[in-house]
């Protein structure tokens, strides 16, 4: 099982951020699954997180519902990377942010996800809501 190392770029609003963080296909596949049914309606919310807390990067997604109508949000959560081993807490840049997402968009993303996984190499791009 290799390991893959993924890059989240958001720009929203004023806010941009980049990271990098690893994981392995099994993880982004498992994440697609899950994406799959909560887009489906099988499930209320989808998570994934990719890297840890610790200065070496980490991506985290959620996916949920925000009314009754279906609307979509997710909360993106970045923490800087590639960091020297005696890093401070404070030297980590971190980003949390809601952005909304059109049910076609996450349907697209979740797709992207499994061939991604399947390939270990590409791309998943999430168009959102400005």
């Amino acid at each position: 099982m290799d390991i893959l190392e993924l890059e989240a770029i958001i720009h929203t609003g004023l806010w941009r951020g980049r990271v990098r963080a690893y994981t392995v296909a099994d993880g982004i596949a498992a994440f697609a699954a899950a994406l799959e049914r909560f887009t489906d309606g099988a499930a209320p919310v989808a998570e994934f997180m990719a890297g840890a807390d610790t200065g070496i990067g980490l991506i985290g997604l959620r996916f949920y519902r925000v009314d009754r109508s279906g609307h979509i949000a997710c909360h993106v959560r970045l923490l800087s990377g590639d960091l020297a081993t005696d890093h401070r807490p404070e030297q980590m840049w971190r980003m949390e942010v809601e952005v909304g997402a059109e049910a076609w968009a996450v349907v697209q993303f979740t797709r992207q996800l499994a061939e991604l996984a399947r390939v270990e190499a590409g791309r998943a791009t999430l168009a959102i809501e400005p």
